[in-house]
């Protein structure tokens, strides 16, 4: 019985102890928030950017702006993979600059009065001789017309009033819409572990009933979420990843999709002395298919930075 109550005794200090060790592992909401800032500030891409973080139950918040697309999934990456993080709720906004508009003023309308030229001054005999013909007649002067009152000046031409801007749409892209992306960042199952987040581009427009809603070239992230290498056993690599986001226009949107996996050369007996291989990408076409329905939300003709190089933006054109 003794035996017994020693043996209860110690299970309870062990799971003490364990608890203790993971409450000390798991780091506080103010150190989260500062390290995600010290990053934050390490970071070229967002050396003009103003970003506030907070912290609650690992939850974190963002807010503030940023000058394009890259610094803000940068800023989104860096919250995304720190340790203790449940879940980053991305409210940054992205400036982008308005092109302003040409009311195309015709010449006529800023052209100057031409000035007139200088009066000659006229010599004593002339302003005499001048006077003599203005002379009035004799007799009563005969009664003057009244002058006929000169019609409207007509409106300027070629002032057209600028047309009201484009409203925001939004559209729902459906759950089953296949996503294509290609992979910027390089990704390996020997150096990169599961969690990671990886930059990637659209690399064809997603497209909802005949309109383009995200563009060709938007930014998107895809995310690790399987990596294995075949070591020094007989097997084979494999990567295994998830699309994660997908930014334009200013906004993040969070996307749950299929997994997509990756699976390097297998390893024979014959080979089971050397370094492990793993499977890797480089520049790679991967296709996902949304699980959940998308709400985006898009003003047609309205650039990007990233948009304007690929030469596409958000229409009611057909693709």
């Amino acid at each position: 019985m003794r035996k017994f109550k020693i043996g209860i005794l110690g299970l309870l200090l062990a799971v003490s102890f364990a608890t203790s060790c993971s409450r000390l592992r798991a780091p506080s909401d103010d150190a989260i928030t500062t390290d995600i800032k010290a990053k934050m500030f390490s970071e070229p891409m967002l050396k003009n950017a103003s970003v506030d973080v907070s912290t609650h139950g690992g939850v974190v918040t963002l807010t503030g702006q940023v000058p394009d697309d890259s610094a803000h999934l940068a800023a989104f990456k860096i919250a995304t993979e720190e340790k203790g993080v449940s879940k980053v709720n991305d409210q940054i906004s992205v400036a982008i600059a308005q092109a302003t508009p040409d009311l195309g003023v015709p010449a006529a309308a800023a052209r100057e009065p031409e000035s007139k030229a200088p009066s000659r001054r006229r010599s004593p005999a002339e302003r005499r001789a001048k006077g003599r013909e203005l002379a009035p007649a004799s007799g009563p002067a005969p009664a003057s017309e009244p002058a006929p009152a000169s019609p409207p000046a007509p409106a300027a031409a070629g002032l057209k009033a600028a047309p009201p801007p484009p409203q925001p749409i939004t559209v729902t892209v459906a759950a089953d819409t296949i996503v294509t992306v290609r992979t910027i960042d390089s990704i390996d199952s020997k150096t990169n572990h599961a969690g990671e987040l990886f930059k990637a581009s659209l690399d064809a427009p997603i497209v909802v009933d005949n309109r383009v809603i995200v563009p060709a070239g938007a930014y998107t992230y895809v995310k690790l979420v399987e990596a294995r290498s075949a070591g020094h056993v007989t097997g084979r690599s494999e990567l295994g990843l998830e699309l994660s986001s997908i930014a334009f226009q200013g906004k993040t949107y969070g996307v749950v999709s299929s997994d997509v996996k990756e699976t390097g050369a297998s390893r024979g007996k014959q080979t089971a002395t050397r370094v492990g291989a793993g499977a890797a990408l480089g520049e790679t076409r991967l296709d996902f298919t949304l699980q959940q329905p998308v709400d985006t939300t898009y003003t047609p003709g309205k650039h990007s930075p990233r948009n304007s190089s690929a030469g596409q933006t958000p229409s009611d054109q057909q693709p």
